[in-house]
């Protein structure tokens, strides 16, 4: 064998044994649990009612948001944008609240779509319950006892992502239900301590509803939030209380894993093989090289395909890197008589409400109306 030729092989060799370790790399990235965030948003200043931060795509967005600081023993609510400052490459914007800690000066946080810490902050009547796991949720009394709103956060997030909305549900006479699932943070962890992205947290979106058929639920809404969404979806087709289950409010939904790893992989210029190589990772016997104890069947989330039995809505932001918009489109074409989309301008994933909340509300009333006529 010649030299160049064995160089050739050893090159080949080297460039398959990288790829092959990104796979794993990005496989385990999806499944583990976030620890501390990073934090990178620089508080420059902040004074009465205002706080001025170094601007960047997060903090130039319109709406709503959190500044979480000091590893989420700070938090403040941040408002509208009040005035910029290109030279200093500063933004300041409006402070609504400070629920915990101090802003000071010269030190960093991360941006979050989250608004209100508690339903108590977000002025709704509430009581903690606890669901199988322990798994804590909180209830929101509405007008009407039977007809419910659960809400279904996404990977990585907890039962506080649901509190954007869950004002507007309340408006609506609805009862809520805020849960938590195994892994979250607030729930126990899974036996392997990984995600199972939807997998066996579907099992915790079941006790919910078992939850509330057992408190004189009976018409169910399902509001999912991303791979929460996912979950909604999969309920309406599987769950045995599926004939409770009268309507779905999905916010950027993962619709199909495998569209939205190719479109990570796309937004992070890397091959698609990458993303074809992590799912078999996941689902196959390598399972156990991404830290899981079982494979995960993804295919048991996957239902694009599949006419929904009850009508969805789909709130979708145009500028979602994360989630593609065009699988949500695909579904809607697929299914026009069963679901609604809603293209929302510009915004990051699951970020369609903070930055236009009125749009995201106008849209789902006008679709609880028909759902729900006489309401």
């Amino acid at each position: 064998m010649t030299p160049r030729r064995l160089v050739i092989i050893g090159g080949a060799a080297a460039v398959a044994s990288l790829a092959a370790w990104v796979t794993l790399h990005i496989a385990k990235t999806l499944v583990t649990p976030v620890g501390r965030r990073r934090e990178r948003i620089r508080i420059v200043d902040s004074g009465a009612g205002t706080v001025t931060l170094r601007a960047n795509r997060d903090t130039l967005a319109r709406g709503v948001f959190s500044l979480y600081w000091g590893n989420r023993s700070g938090h403040a609510r941040i408002g509208q944008v009040l005035s910029t400052d290109a030279k200093a490459r500063t933004v300041t914007r409006r402070l609504e609240a400070i629920y915990a800690g101090r802003l000071a000066p010269d030190t960093s946080g991360y941006w979050s779509g989250y608004v209100y810490p508690d339903p108590e902050e977000a002025g709704l009547p509430f009581e903690d319950v606890t669901l199988p796991g322990p798994a804590p949720a909180w209830l929101v009394p509405g007008a009407d006892q039977t007809c419910w709103v659960i809400h279904i956060h996404g990977l990585g997030g907890r039962r506080a992502t649901g509190l954007r909305t869950a004002p507007f549900f309340h408006r609506h006479g609805l009862t809520q239900l805020l849960i938590s699932f195994r892994g979250d943070g607030d729930a126990p962890p899974t036996a392997d301590g990984k995600h199972h992205l939807g997998v066996s947290e579907l099992t915790d979106v079941e006790a919910a509803l078992a939850f509330a058929a057992r408190h004189g639920a009976t018409s169910v809404i399902l509001s999912g939030w991303s791979m929460g969404a996912s979950m909604a979806l999969a309920a309406a087709h599987t769950s045995k209380h599926r004939h409770l289950i009268t309507g779905l409010v999905l916010t950027a939904p993962v619709l199909d894993w495998h569209q939205t790893l190719l479109s990570n992989m796309a937004s992070a210029r890397l091959p698609s093989a990458l993303a074809r190589g992590a799912s078999r990772v996941l689902g196959g016997p390598l399972h156990r090289f991404a830290g899981l104890h079982q494979p995960l069947d993804l295919g048991a989330l996957a239902f694009t395909e599949v006419a929904p039995s009850v009508p969805v809505i789909i709130l979708h932001g145009g500028g979602d890197a994360s989630t593609p918009i065009r699988v949500s489109e695909a579904f809607t074409a697929r299914f026009p008589d069963h679901v609604r989309l809603v293209r929302i301008p510009a915004s990051r994933h699951t970020q369609e409400w903070n930055s236009w909340p009125g749009l995201w509300e106008d849209s789902v009333a006008g679709w609880l109306r028909e759902l729900t006529p006489g309401r």
